[in-house]
């Protein structure tokens, strides 16, 4: 469920969404454009909007969600 927010996201925050979402996906070996990388990508705007504005924190908030084999973890 997405988290409500009335922020803004604007094209910097575009530019570190994606860097982030690359990092992630390269580190487990998600295919670009593969509904696992949209799953990912999904997650990680809603953290972002929450308040969530450090890499490594938004890295680490999209580690439970991210099974060994860079799967989605199943109920998210």
């Amino acid at each position: 469920m997405p988290f409500a927010s009335n922020d803004i996201i604007d094209s910097d925050d575009l530019s570190f969404l994606h860097e982030v979402l690359t990092e992630v996906c390269r580190e487990r070996t998600i295919a670009p454009g593969s509904e696992e990388e949209k799953a990912v990508a999904d997650q990680l705007i809603n953290w972002f909007l929450f308040g969530i504005r450090e890499k490594q924190e938004l890295k680490s908030m999209l580690n439970p969600m991210i099974d060994p084999a860079g799967l989605p973890a199943t109920g998210t």
